[in-house]
């Protein structure tokens, strides 16, 4: 049986929940999204980070305010659980210190060799990163409406 193709997960979820808060002319919006767990690049037996990604989750929350004249002014926060693909891994893009391979070892057969500076045998590889980067933030917007 072939493993499961990299970067692929099994399965994700998506929700969104709206509440009207009538008395006050305002809503309320809980959004998110959970994937499962999906394997990973590693760049030889030696790569010490992760082969299967973690469940993660984004969720974002939203408060809007709609007693202005055709405006709504919106406010929320982005990723409440802080979350960022660094929290299981002590590093994600291999040899980001050595973009160009500069310090890397290469054997007769072109591969990455262990050295006292390159532990891991990696070359420069950015395509471990799998989710985004970005933790927990809040944003501040006004909507204009037209009927």
């Amino acid at each position: 049986m072939l493993p499961p193709p990299i970067l692929t997960e099994k399965f994700s979820a998506t929700w969104g929940i709206s509440y009207d808060l009538i008395k006050w002319n305002a809503s309320i919006d809980y959004t998110g999204n959970l994937y499962g767990p999906m394997r990973l690049p590693l760049l030889g037996d030696l790569d010490p980070r992760s082969e299967y990604s973690h469940f993660w989750s984004i969720q974002n929350i939203q408060f809007t305010y709609k007693n202005f004249n055709r405006f709504e002014l919106y406010g929320g926060v982005k990723n409440l659980l802080n979350w960022t693909p660094n929290k299981n891994n002590s590093f994600l893009i291999a040899r980001a210190n050595d973009p160009f391979d500069k310090e890397v070892v290469f054997d007769a057969n072109g591969n990455a060799t262990s050295t006292p500076n390159n532990p891991y045998a990696l070359t420069f590889d950015p395509s471990y990163v799998y989710a985004p980067n970005q933790g927990i933030r809040a944003f501040l917007g006004l909507r204009y409406k037209i009927d």
